[in-house]
This record gives C-alpha cells, structure tokens and sequence, in this order.
C-alpha cells in the first residue's frame, strides 16, 4: 500500500454543519475506494493567496491516507464534482517519511558579543 496527503479547500461563507458534510463526503471518498485515514489535520480558515470564485478565504485540511494505487485518481475524479471544494492536491508521500508532523519551533542565533576597541 502506498501513502497519500491530500490537502483539500473547502469554501469558508458555509456554515459549520455543511462544512463538516463536505469533509465526511470527501473521507467517504477515501473509504469507499478503498483507503484507510492515518490523519486529518485541520488549519481552518485561511487566507487565500489569490482569488477563487471571488472568494478570498478557504478551510483549509490536510488528510494523510494509505492505500492502493489507483484510489487518489478515483478521488480527484469525484473531488471534481463537488461545487464547495475549491481546490484540492495528492501527493505520494516517500515510505519512509513519518507522518506530517509540525516544525519545531526555531531556537534564535546567541548573540555574538561586541567588541569595543
């Protein structure tokens, strides 16, 4: 089985209830061709870096799954379909990568002491 990440935008002028809709439409997607959910990471609502629609703001989720090879073709072909999803992209991820864990935070540079001569 191979490993998938899909982010997904979905318009955010819907109401929480047909937002949460569209999100189980699209992991039943995911069920119903045969993939299995590792991880749903939602970011919320975002800003948009150009215009879709007219609209400049999206929910954007982040959703990491396993499965066969032909299951994100079979995806995207219904994804296409749905008017509130926005915008939305697979990527393969490598076998050995972990999953998607956030950055650790940076640690600042120490000060370099000056020198006065």
């Amino acid at each position: 089985m191979n490993r998938y990440e899909m982010g997904v935008i979905i318009r955010a002028d819907l109401e929480e209830d047909v937002y949460r809709a569209e999100l189980d439409r699209v992991k039943g997607f995911i069920d119903r061709f045969g993939g299995s959910i590792d991880k749903i990471d939602e970011w919320g609502k975002r800003k948009l870096s150009y215009p879709i629609q007219k609209l400049t703001e999206g929910m954007y989720t982040f959703i990491t799954y396993s499965s066969v090879g032909n299951t994100p073709k079979d995806v995207e072909a219904r994804l296409r379909l749905q008017e509130n999803v926005m915008r939305f992209l697979t990527i393969r991820m490598d076998e050995n990568e972990p999953l998607a864990m956030p950055a650790p935070a940076a640690e600042p540079a120490p000060a370099e002491a000056e020198t006065a001569e």
